[in-house]
């Protein structure tokens, strides 16, 4: 039953299947590249106003996983939109 019902929320193209295309969409959207974005930005505040103790290393860990996102988020786009203008050309 719950197997079923976490099937149904992570197959995002209602294929039937959750596959690696399922999970590109969930993380490999600009709204990840948002909330790195964010925790970038709160988390050295936090630190700086001493409620937090967090280890720089984390930061940086966190800002190559962003920086990382976005990156692919920026060849997939790239290359959907070369396949877009490919098709233009042959129709």
């Amino acid at each position: 039953m719950v197997m079923i019902m976490v099937r149904k929320i992570l197959d995002f193209n209602d294929d039937g299947i959750v596959d690696k295309e399922d999970i590109k969409h969930l993380l490999l959207r600009y709204e990840i590249i948002l909330v790195g974005g964010l925790l970038l930005t709160i988390l050295p505040l936090l630190k700086l106003a001493g409620v937090l103790t967090l280890d720089s290393d984390w930061f940086w860990i966190l800002a190559g996983v962003v920086i990382s996102a976005e990156a692919i988020l920026e060849i997939l786009q790239t290359k959907k939109k070369g396949r877009n203008e490919n098709e233009e050309r042959n129709e």
